[in-house]
């Protein structure tokens, strides 16, 4: 008897990472080959007849799905620029939305790679449901879309018949999920030891660094200097005395530059100072905690596990 293929449909949007789109196709061939028979078929989908990708490496697309769609997979737009990411993807989501909805009522598994959840929850599909998204976008989701159930610090999440991962090479988490959970569970593992692909991870905190480094500007360079210069006497009323500006302009400059707010930059750069003294050396928790500004430990480790979604202990675990 033969069984019909499972009909794998991939978004590709105005620009990607090529070896994801590449990779999950040759992980669905080798499904295939293992099998001797097509367990899967697939297509990428695209605005145009050709997709390029932000390597330039073009990948050639239809418009529309040419057979009911059983897995839709929507990859992300890469960058570093997070405002101008923002703009990309909402622009890119009213492109989006349609071959989204087409999917929901197919009955489709919806994935969303990557800043790709962004389109998922602009369509309403992630009202009320967990979900997870790219680390550098954590803020504005969190902000835009309230009503989503966001957990930023997972690698991976699934509810219902919908997924979500965060991180540019999340697609290979996402693609041995979703073999598993199609009943490839023997394939899967096949495939993994084929392609060497690393142990399975299941939180992307441990990858998180500033972007400030990634992406300097002079306001946020002051501010870095500001911060190495003494981050545990480091408030809001320092900064502002530090820049002659009255809270109110400084709170007014953080919302507009950085998105955020004073107290918010502060805390985050001390989580990140925190991490960082977690990956590189010994030192207890309590004293991580009082060298980055904190007075009381137990406090520390609660918003330190609160934030990323791991006890210090298990993020130096997990980071080393």
């Amino acid at each position: 008897m033969t069984i019909k293929p499972i009909h794998v449909a991939i978004w590709l949007p105005a620009s990607f990472y090529s070896a994801v789109a590449a990779t999950l196709v040759e992980m669905l061939e080798l499904v295939n080959a293992l099998r001797r028979e097509p367990a899967f078929s697939f297509e990428f989908v695209a605005r145009g007849p050709v997709a390029a990708a932000s390597s330039g490496i073009a990948f050639p697309a239809r418009p529309q799905p040419t057979a009911p769609v059983d897995v839709l997979v929507l990859l992300a737009m890469p960058g570093l620029n997070v405002p101008e990411m923002l703009l990309a993807l909402a622009e890119e989501s009213g492109h989006a939305r349609p071959l989204i909805e087409q999917a929901r009522q197919q009955g489709a598994i919806i994935a969303a790679h990557c800043g790709a959840a962004y389109f998922l929850a602009d369509a309403g599909l992630l009202d009320g449901r967990r979900a997870t998204i790219s680390w550098w976008l954590k803020e504005d989701a969190l902000r835009r879309f309230p009503k989503v159930r966001w957990d930023p610090s997972r690698l991976l999440l699934r509810q219902d018949r919908i997924y979500s991962c965060g991180g540019g090479f999340s697609g290979l988490e996402l693609a041995t999920a979703l073999l598993r959970d199609l009943g490839f569970a023997r394939e899967e593992r096949i495939v993994r030891k084929l392609l060497v692909l690393p142990p399975a991870r299941r939180s992307q905190t441990p990858y998180e660094f500033p972007l400030d480094e990634a992406a300097p500007q002079p306001f946020r360079d002051r501010l870095l200097e500001v911060a190495r210069a003494d981050l545990p006497a480091l408030s809001p009323d320092s900064l502002a005395e530090t820049f002659g500006l009255s809270p109110r302009t400084l709170a007014r400059r953080f919302a507009e530059e950085l998105q955020t707010t004073p107290g918010r930059w502060i805390q985050d750069r001390r989580l990140d100072a925190a991490r960082d003294l977690l990956e590189r050396g010994d030192l207890g928790v309590a004293e991580i905690c009082y060298r980055v500004g904190y007075q009381d430990a137990a406090s520390f480790s609660r918003l330190f596990s609160r934030r990323t979604g791991l006890s210090p202990g298990e993020y130096r675990r997990q980071a080393r």
